[in-house]
């Protein structure tokens, strides 16, 4: 049977370090597996050595008497004549009463050994099996979680949110419930087939052949089946996964929806995707349980066909009935691998599908990283150069950015205009190095960001994003995210910065206060000013505002500006506006327009041209004369 790639990786890397726990786990699995041939032998005892119901032939120490036929045609019946037994010893044949309750007694200690063994063995594995695959499952979440924080933007652009999360909670567990399980099974199941067979074989290997003589049908109908099966366990894993982005995306915009009273057409579209899933689940569970009847109706078939034969040889004094009933017994159990090897093969199916989408992302390579030689800045004053910089997205046709070169003092201030869709926010990404150079290079204080080491350069860098992002947990949690070693001073003198402290300490348990999933319980212009708070507490040598005083009102951003211009003397400072008024105040002024730059300067002398950012100052202006 091929073995996939998939299935090797597995053992190679999360079982093997526990390789003695799982060869002890095979042991007891394979030994606890034998009980039922344990008892097949016990119940031939019970029916040939103690109850005497063996027949013509009887096997065991025990052999019956039986009349002598000579060459001549005569019989000679000494052996049987009661006078010549009265003056004869007792012979192995005459069992005592007291020899068969002594027989008895030890078949039923036997069978009450053979049960405790059983249970015993079986907590033994079921245990070890609960431990490997604990320590299998947080391995695999554990990394899971490590490459996706490791991962480029560009992987999270092209993804749902939802999708990846089935694959890190859904996806390991269906590891986690299956793997451990399935292995034990395939390596027990083998164990208690090659038994069987060697069992069969000795009692009988005429009635042995008859019976493996339906085994080949086994084949024949998993491969039939197997590929319809495969391809519908990775269909449901996908749509699986659809559901769960699905059901993100609709959770965290639920205002949206409620607000614009579209609450049914949700309703409806989950239901149109729960069905598909329902469907291709039921479809699934049609195949799988026609190829295990499939499997139970070869096993009832090659059963019978052996009781048949097995009772002819009984009658013609062939075979004793305890050994055929042991010989039954043992067929039962034979097929019984058989069928659960099957399932196992239905489960590894599924099991390979989810391990390739887990072995994707793990594979994924990442593209943004630190290089070998890799630089730490313990300082950083601000320098910033754009050299000739292109960026064109995955899967986009077009440039983000087209040649954008530029030269940034330290400590300037700089403003970033331009229509939506300009490549404002595509630049800054840049500079934090969320994303790769298509083409050029960029420049801080003379180093290329690619050979400082991406902690260090993100640690200079503080960005308050346009949509503030914001984690379960306390207020001063919140804070302190970029900076964990924080004094409350310090979290208390970022939030006054950014003029949050007052509210803070009007709640009732003030820095304390938990603040629910993504800040819910916080309106827009509370969120941007906590996330504020979080870029000042890193005092970071480069400031980004992307459009972040956009959700304030009137007063609140004045007195906020009043702030940022004490907080942006002496470092480099990027705000994204489309508001020209923002920008009037900045040492220089970016003008961006379909991913290139088109204008450089003060507003004085981009006022003074007849340029790009001539011509939105005037349609702001003529707006605000019209208001």
């Amino acid at each position: 049977m091929f073995i996939s790639r998939d299935i090797v990786r597995l053992v190679k890397e999360y079982l093997r370090p526990y390789w003695l726990r799982m060869t002890l786990v095979v042991l007891a699995a394979s030994a606890s597996a034998m009980a039922p041939y344990m008892f097949g032998y016990l119940g031939k005892v019970m029916v040939d050595d103690v109850l005497r119901l063996g027949g013509e032939r009887t096997t065991g120490v025990h052999q019956s008497a039986t009349a002598v036929q000579h060459t001549d045609g005569v019989t000679d019946l000494s052996t049987t004549s009661p006078s010549s037994s009265a003056h004869a010893p007792e012979r192995p044949d005459q069992t005592t009463q007291r020899e068969q309750i002594h027989l008895l007694l030890l078949v039923f200690l036997a069978y009450i050994g053979v049960h405790l063994a059983s249970i015993g063995l079986t907590w033994l594995y079921s245990y070890n099996i609960a431990y490997v695959g604990q320590r299998i499952v947080y391995k695999m979440r554990r990394q899971l979680h490590e490459k996706l924080q490791n991962l480029h933007m560009a992987f999270f652009d092209q993804r749902k949110t939802g999708k990846l999360v089935a694959r890190v909670i859904d996806d390991v567990n269906v590891i986690q419930n299956n793997v451990t399980n399935t292995f034990i099974n395939i390596f027990s199941n083998i164990a208690l087939l090659a038994v069987g067979v060697f069992i069969l074989l000795r009692l009988d290997w005429k009635l042995a052949l008859v019976a493996f003589s339906f085994l080949p049908f086994y084949g024949i109908s998993y491969q039939y089946f197997i590929k319809r099966i495969r391809k519908l366990n990775l269909a449901i894993r996908e749509k699986n996964a659809e559901i769960y982005g699905l059901l993100g995306e609709k959770i965290t915009g639920v205002r949206v929806i409620k607000s614009f009273a579209q609450e049914r057409f949700e309703v409806r579209q989950f239901f149109r995707k729960s069905s598909e899933f329902i469907r291709l689940v039921i479809k699934n569970s049609l195949l799988n349980n026609t190829l295990g009847a499939l499997a139970i109706l070869i096993s009832g078939i090659g059963t019978a066909v052996v009781l048949w034969y097995g009772a002819l040889m009984v009658r013609n004094g062939d075979m004793s009935l305890g050994s055929l009933l042991y010989f039954y017994a043992s067929v039962g159990v034979l097929f019984s691998p058989l069928i659960a090897l099957t399932n196992v093969n239905v489960v590894i199916q599924r099991v390979l599908t989810v391990l390739a989408r887990i072995f994707a992302i793990l594979d994924e390579e990442v593209k943004i990283k630190d290089a070998e030689n890799a630089i730490e800045l313990k300082e950083m004053k601000g320098a910033v150069s754009f050299h000739n910089v292109s960026l064109k997205y995955e899967g986009s046709d077009g440039y983000a950015l087209r040649e954008v070169s530029f030269d940034i003092p330290a400590g300037s201030v700089v403003s970033l205009v331009g229509p939506s869709g300009s490549g404002k926010s595509s630049l800054v990404n840049l500079l934090l190095r969320l994303y790769e150079p298509t083409e050029g290079y960029i420049l801080l204080d003379g180093h290329d960001i690619a050979d400082i080491k991406l902690s260090s350069l993100r640690r200079h860098i503080g960005m308050v994003p346009q949509e503030a992002i914001l984690f379960s947990g306390t207020i001063a949690q919140n804070i302190m995210y970029g900076r964990f070693d924080a004094t409350p001073q310090e979290v208390i003198n970022a939030a006054k910065a950014s003029e949050i402290h007052d509210f803070i300490y009007s709640l009732p348990e003030k820095y304390e206060t938990q603040i629910g999933e993504a800040g819910v319980s916080l309106s827009g212009g509370q969120k941007q000013r906590l996330a504020m708070a979080m870029a000042l507490l890193t005092d970071p040598s480069i400031l980004i505002l992307d459009d972040s005083t956009s959700a304030l009102d009137g007063q609140t951003e004045a007195r906020i500006w009043e702030t940022l211009r004490k907080i942006m003397k002496n470092r480099t400072s990027f705000i994204i506006t489309h508001r020209i008024r923002t920008a009037m105040s900045a040492d220089i002024i970016l003008v961006l327009d379909k991913g290139r730059l088109v204008e450089k300067g003060t507003h004085q002398e981009l006022v003074a041209r007849d340029g790009f950012y001539r011509r939105i100052f005037k349609q702001q202006m003529e707006v605000k004369e019209a208001a």
